[in-house]
């Protein structure tokens, strides 16, 4: 089987919402675009999510988001780095890695 690597981009404020996916042919491809992204979050320039105070492991200070994130850069499995304000949950940035295989 062959396989793809998409990177979905999830993310919703107050004012919008959004999905974009990137496909791509190789992990390494996709793993790239996975970190682009999360780095892109965050900065407050780009995202609400730059504004939150993060410690040296990655994990924000304030207890009021919840997170979530695997990333173990394997080149095999799936990583995502899941971010929701827990006083408005319609605020939130999921990224994720998916391995799909194709026929």
């Amino acid at each position: 089987m062959k396989k793809v690597y998409i990177v979905q981009f999830d993310w919703a404020t107050p004012d919008a919402s959004s999905v974009d996916l990137y496909v791509y042919d190789s992990y390494d491809k996709a793993y790239d675009k996975f970190k682009e992204l999360i780095c892109a979050e965050r900065k407050s320039e780009n995202s609400w999510v730059g504004d939150i105070e993060f410690d040296d492991e990655g994990y924000p200070v304030d207890e009021h988001y919840e997170f979530d994130f695997e990333d173990n850069n394997s080149g095999e499995s799936e990583v995502w780095w899941h971010i929701t304000d827990k006083n408005d949950w319609y605020m939130y940035s999921y990224i994720d890695l998916r391995v799909m295989e194709v026929m």
